[in-house]
C-alpha cells in the first residue's frame, strides 16, 4: 500500500516531539529538582519561602500561553483549509455544469452515426466541431494560502502576548521598606540567561527569514489577479502524436506556480519582526528586573530567569521557524513542479530538467529541518513550563517542611 508523503512528515514530527518529550520528562526535570534541592540546603526557612514565592507565576502563565498559540494555530490552519476548500469548490461549480452540457452534447454528436438517418462522417465531425469546450477556471487561493503561511507567527504571538498580559496582572510579593536590591557587577542584557544558542535562533531565523522572502519577492511574478504571488518560468511544448510521442515544433510557453512573493512576503515579515521585538522586549525585561536583597537567593534567582528565558525563545523560536518552514516549502515545491523542460535533441524531442529548478528538492529538505528545529523549540518551551511547575511546587513543599531537608544527611550514633 503506497504511503502518502505527508504521512511519512508527520510520522517523523510525532517520532522527533515524543522523543524530546521524553528527554524532558528524563533528563531536565530531575536535574532542575536537584539543582533547586541544591540550592534550597543554604536557605534558612524564610529564605526557602522567599524562593517559592520567586517561582511563582511563570509556569501557569507559561501553560496558558502555551495552550493559547497551540490553539490558535490550530484554528487558523482549520480556517484556512475550508476557506481554501470554499474558493475551489466556488470557482468549480460553474465547471461542473458545463463539463455536463459537454459530455451530453457529444454524445449526442456520436450517436449520429448510429440513427437511422442518413449522416456522413463529415457532418459527425462538424457537430463536433461545433461543441462549446468548458471553460478554463481561474480562482485565487492566495489569500487562504497566506493565512495558513502567517499561522505559526501569529499563533506565536498570542502566546507572547497572553504570556505578557498575565505576568503583568501578577503582584509580586512587597517588598521590606529597609531592604536593598542587589546589584551585581556583571551587566544583564538579552542575552544574559539562559542557553546562547537558544537565545540566539529567533534573532538568526527571523535574519534567514527576511533575506529568503526578499529574494523570492524579487524573482516572484505577477498572478491573473495581479499579486506577487508565482514563479513565472518560460518552457517549451511540443506536439503529442500517440504514433511517435513527441514531436517538433517546439512551442515556447509561460509556465507559473505558487511561490512566496511580495504577497506573502510583506505580511510575514511584518508579523515576524513584530513578534521578534515582543520576545526581545519580554527577555529585556526579565533581566532587568531587581534581584532580591538577599545573596543567598541569588542562585535560585539565576535558575528561573534561565528558565522563564527558555519559556519565551521557545515560543519566538518555534513561531519564527514554523513560518520559515512554510515559506521554505513552498519555495522548493515550485521549483520542482517548473523543473522539467523540452528541447530538440537532433530531430527527436527530448524531455529534461533545469539544474537550478532541481535545487528545490534541497529548499524542501530544509523545510524538513525547518520543521524538526521548530518542533524541538516548542519542546523547549514547554520543558521551560514543566521545570517551573516543578521547581515550584518543590520549593513549597520543601519551605512547609513537606520534603525531606536537602543536603547530606547525618547518621546519628547511639
Amino acid at each position: 500500500m503506497e504511503i502518502l508523503t505527508s504521512t511519512i512528515l508527520g510520522l517523523i514530527a510525532a517520532s522527533t516531539l515524543l522523543a524530546a518529550l521524553v528527554w524532558v520528562l528524563v533528563r531536565s526535570l530531575p536535574r532542575t529538582r536537584g539543582q533547586l534541592r541544591t540550592e534550597a540546603a543554604r536557605l534558612d526557612g524564610p529564605s526557602r519561602r522567599s524562593a517559592a514565592t520567586l517561582l511563582s507565576g511563570w509556569g501557569g502563565a507559561g501553560g496558558w500561553a502555551l495552550a493559547a498559540g497551540i490553539g490558535t494555530y490550530l484554528l487558523l490552519r482549520m480556517a484556512g483549509v475550508f476557506w481554501h476548500r470554499r474558493v475551489v469548490d466556488a470557482a468549480l461549480a460553474p465547471l461542473e455544469e458545463a463539463n455536463n452540457q459537454y459530455d451530453h452534447d457529444y454524445q449526442a454528436c456520436e450517436m449520429l452515426s448510429t440513427s437511422e438517418m442518413a449522416t456522413t462522417d463529415a457532418a459527425t465531425a462538424k457537430c463536433l466541431e461545433g461543441l462549446i469546450q468548458p471553460p478554463t477556471v481561474i480562482y485565487n487561493d492566495a489569500a487562504p494560502m497566506l493565512l495558513a503561511m502567517l499561522a505559526p507567527v501569529l499563533a506565536a504571538l498570542v502566546a507572547l502576548a497572553v504570556l505578557a498580559w498575565i505576568l503583568s496582572r501578577h503582584r509580586s510579593p512587597k517588598r521590606n521598606r529597609t531592604a536593598v536590591i542587589s546589584a551585581g557587577l556583571r551587566p544583564r542584557g538579552i542575552f544574559s540567561f539562559g542557553p546562547r544558542w537558544a537565545l540566539a535562533i529567533p534573532s538568526i531565523t527571523a535574519l534567514v527569514l527576511l533575506s529568503w522572502l526578499v529574494v523570492t519577492g524579487l524573482f516572484s511574478s505577477r498572478n491573473e489577479f495581479g499579486r506577487y504571488a508565482v514563479l513565472t518560468v518560460e518552457r517549451h511544448v511540443s506536439v503529442s502524436d500517440p504514433s511517435v510521442g513527441r514531436v517538433p515544433p517546439l512551442t515556447p510557453v509561460l509556465e507559473a506556480e505558487s511561490f512566496p512573493g511580495w504577497y506573502y512576503g510583506v505580511p510575514v515579515v511584518l508579523a515576524s519582526l513584530m513578534l521578534l521585538v515582543l520576545s526581545l522586549l519580554l527577555l529585556r525585561t526579565l533581566a532587568r528586573s531587581p534581584r532580591s536583597a538577599e545573596r543567598g537567593l541569588l542562585g535560585v534567582d539565576d535558575m528561573a530567569r534561565v528558565l522563564k528565558a527558555k519559556l519565551v525563545t521557545g515560543l519566538s523560536g518555534a513561531g519564527l521557524l514554523a513560518t520559515l518552514a512554510s515559506v521554505a516549502a513552498m519555495s522548493g515545491g515550485a521549483m520542482l513542479t517548473l523543473a522539467g523542460d523540452e528541447r530538440m535533441d537532433g530531430a527527436s524531442v527530448e524531455h529534461f530538467y533545469h539544474d537550478t529548478m532541481l535545487s528545490g528538492v534541497y529548499v524542501v529538505i530544509c523545510a524538513i529541518l525547518f520543521s524538526i528545529l521548530a518542533l524541538l523549540m516548542v519542546v523547549l518551551a514547554l520543558a521551560a513550563v514543566l521545570e517551573l511547575s516543578a521547581a515550584r511546587r518543590l520549593a513549597v513543599a520543601v519551605a512547609l517542611g513537606e520534603e525531606p531537608e536537602p543536603g547530606p544527611r547525618v547518621r546519628q550514633s547511639h
